[in-house]
């Protein structure tokens, strides 16, 4: 009797628990790739991990990418102050056990994009084309008539600072990203004389995709050019390999994951407008190749990446999201290394281009949004600044005491 007891009581256990895994992966698949995230990394990093030189310090970003934030894959770059490049990548180009990566292959750089629009609207005002403080109506002369008056007083300036007066943060989201429906920028413009800013120009700093579209009619009207024509002859990017996204995967393109999402995977390329995201969110390539582009535009005799002026409302020793010129700051020792940088987000990857004070370029694209709750504890940039203090104590530019330990720093 107890051993048919046993049986019925073996049998309904092993229906439960087949049930319970048949709706967890039914109803909540990324959740059970979640799990088994970890062991992935584990192997990753035994047998898919290619870095030169071999033992850069550069390496450890890759690791922590994949081990604590969750990445698929990440592809590493640094290029010091003298240009040497040093590489890691982690993972596979695409399913597990498949190609492995390599630091040729191509990611979608999301809104570090933005740092190219900053140069060329920089560059363009050094031959004196563009002023910072012309107003943005003054490129649309076919504008004449605007509900909200306040329209009138946006320039060049505001929408580098993402302090033009539009607000993604509504019920509607960024209507750059609208699911299905096409980004009323840069197909009408004649929007802007029936919209209403959410602040005054200038007033408030919100952090704007649609500033970064107008920027990019603003480039195309004073050159003549297609964004995408203008940067890509002025920047050499086919040299380098940098191609504009599109809602289509390149040959050389990685796998983007999707476990840490909530609600995209790869049909995400039918719902935005990449044609529109151009100027915002536009490039892809490697991170070597991203790491050498910002080299090579901030070792010019005056680098756009560099605030000339300090921020009056921004303490950058203590708040991370202030940006000058398009480009955030951080440096949280007053006298120390300072970091110029920029994030990118796109459904399934991310990334982040870092300028350092002394003249170094980081750059890390990861395959997977970011497993950890976003606080300030877990920022990239502070991290990454932990790294690369220790990097330039090593190489003796700076003193050993900015390399000692920093709590809640992995």
């Amino acid at each position: 009797m107890i051993r048919i007891v046993f049986k019925y009581l073996l049998v309904l256990i092993v229906v439960c628990v087949s049930l319970w895994g048949y709706f967890q992966f039914t109803t909540y698949p990324y959740k059970v790739d979640r799990w088994f995230q970890p062991y992935e990394a584990f192997i990753v990093g035994a047998v898919a991990r290619k870095c030169s030189p071999e033992f850069s310090w550069i390496s450890v970003v890759a690791e922590y990418a994949v081990t604590v934030r969750g990445a698929y894959s990440a592809q590493t770059a640094f290029m010091s102050p003298d240009k040497q490049l040093e590489t890691c990548t982690l993972g596979y180009k695409d399913k597990l056990f498949s190609e492995q990566l390599n630091d040729l292959h191509r990611y979608r750089y999301a809104s570090t994009t933005k740092l190219i629009t900053v140069a060329a609207i920089v560059r363009l005002g050094s031959q004196g084309k563009i002023g910072f403080d012309d107003k943005l109506v003054s490129f649309f002369p076919e504008l004449t008539e605007f509900e909200d008056d306040r329209i009138r007083q946006i320039s060049i300036a505001h929408l580098l600072n993402h302090t033009a007066g539009f607000n993604r943060l509504t019920l509607s989201g960024d209507p750059m990203f609208l699911r299905r429906n096409k980004p009323w920028c840069p197909a009408n413009f004649s929007k802007l004389e029936t919209m209403t800013l959410a602040f005054n120009p200038g007033e408030k700093q919100v952090y704007s995709n649609e500033a970064y579209c107008l920027l990019g009619e603003v480039i195309h009207r004073v050159t003549g050019e297609e964004y995408r024509a203008y940067v890509e002859r002025e920047f050499s990017l086919a040299e380098r390999r940098i191609k504009f996204a599109e809602h289509y995967y390149y040959d050389d393109e990685v796998r983007y994951d999707y476990r840490y999402e909530e609600w995209y995977n790869d049909s995400y390329l039918t719902l935005f407008d990449f044609n529109s995201l151009s100027s915002s969110a536009g490039l892809s390539g490697s991170a070597a190749a991203l790491a050498g582009l910002l080299w090579d535009i901030h070792h010019q005799s005056s680098s756009p990446f560099i605030p000339r002026l300090p921020i009056k409302t921004c303490n950058f020793h203590k708040k991370i999201s202030c940006a000058k010129s398009g480009v955030f700051q951080y440096q949280p020792e007053k006298d120390g290394m300072a970091l110029y940088y920029h994030e990118g987000y796109l459904p399934g990857s991310s990334s982040i281009a870092v300028i350092d004070s002394y003249g170094g370029v980081t750059v890390v694209l990861r395959s997977g949004a970011d497993k950890l709750p976003a606080t300030p504890a877990n920022e990239w940039i502070v991290w990454i600044y932990h790294r690369l203090n220790l990097h330039y104590t090593m190489q003796g530019k700076l003193s050993i005491l900015n390399a000692l330990p920093v709590n809640n720093i992995h």
